[in-house]
């Protein structure tokens, strides 16, 4: 850091410079703006760390590399421009950058690292660029002013916890190319109404888009096979879903919670229904077990309030509801 003048909240990087090294600035509270030369090609890791008072920066045409959690913490940058000829944004770039609202992200980038706008809780709209193929674990985690974004196609996977509490997103188009839905991507996106799941989708896992409280009817495309657990817990404005003849299996509380499910169509090709797969699904009126499942989980149905009719389906070698009792009855045992 000594290498560099500080005066009055201004820092000045001499002519000539050609990189702004590994933590130069870090924890410079004092630091308000910096003017970076031409000549600058690479700004290291953790370079701008805990820079709470630095309010803008521009980053010039020369840059092409941009260090792991460069502007960790930056709390007061309110906007950013970052060139043409950067390739990617890495881990943690802009975590915590609590005041930035704007930031373009040129065509150049390929990659968006894990965390890398974690927590920009005033960004409200972002695109991100043709050239990239995963939304990576966290990266818009709790962006909580995030309205609208652009996900291109050639993203083939939505990492874990990509847009996790991101409150205001309220629809996002997952194109055709993406094949797999991480870990509570969605999660905690209580303003998302509606979702449209291409078909390339194999893979809903845990969590998914639990406590999407919005959410009001899904269709999960066929090419699933199975529906992780909580995937759509507490999904408490779910109304109907389509499940197709793929999925093999519904995990344990897969859609617990869900309180406004009036209906449910179980495919035959569902051989297991988890521990409390449906549990506390209070509008749930009537459901069909198909002669294919197996296996039904402990409190799948507990709570289910309103439920009027259970009918297990006739070939089904393990449950059966004899006699109207309105009740699953495991045949080995008679209960």
């Amino acid at each position: 850091m000594a290498q560099f003048e500080i005066k009055d909240g201004v820092a000045i990087i001499p002519d000539g410079t050609t990189s702004i090294g590994e933590r130069a600035f870090e924890n410079c509270d004092s630091l308000t703006s910096i003017i970076i030369p031409n000549s600058v090609t690479s700004i290291g890791r953790l370079a701008f760390d805990g820079c709470t008072s630095l309010e803008s920066v521009t980053i010039p045409e020369g840059v092409t590399e941009i260090g792991e959690c460069a502007f960790y913490d930056c709390t007061s940058l309110k906007n950013i421009i970052i060139p043409e000829g950067v390739t990617g944004i890495v881990y943690r770039t802009f975590y915590n950058c609590s005041s930035l609202k704007e930031i373009i992200i040129p065509e150049s980038v390929t990659k968006i690292g894990s965390r890398a706008f974690h927590c920009c809780t005033l960004i409200e709209s972002i695109t991100i660029p043709e050239g990239v193929t995963k939304i990576e674990e966290g990266t818009f985690y709790n962006c909580t002013l995030l309205k609208e974004i652009t996900v291109p196609e050639g993203v083939t996977v939505i990492g874990k916890e990509a847009f996790c509490g991101c409150s205001s997103l309220k629809s996002i188009t997952i194109p055709k190319s993406v094949t797999k839905i991480e870990r509570s991507a969605f999660s905690g996106c209580t303003s998302l109404q509606s979702i449209i799941i291409p078909e390339s989708v194999t893979c809903i896992e845990d969590s998914a888009f639990s406590g999407c409280t919005s959410l009001k009817s899904i269709t999960i495309p066929e090419g699933v096979t199975e529906i992780g657990k909580f995937a759509f817990c507490n999904c408490t404005s779910l109304q109907s879903i389509i499940i197709p003849e793929s999925v093999t299996c519904i995990k344990d509380s897969a859609f617990s919670g869900c309180t406004s499910l009036e209906n449910v169509l179980i495919p035959n090709s569902v051989s297991a229904i988890g521990e409390g797969a449906f549990c506390g699904c209070t509008s749930l009126k009537e459901i069909t077990i198909p002669e294919s499942v197996m296996n039904i989980g402990g409190d799948a149905f507990f709570g289910c309030t309103s439920l009027e009719s259970i009918v297990v389906a006739e070939g089904n070698p393990v449950y059966d509801s004899r006699e109207g009792c309105n009740a699953i009855i495991d045949t080995s045992t008679k209960t």
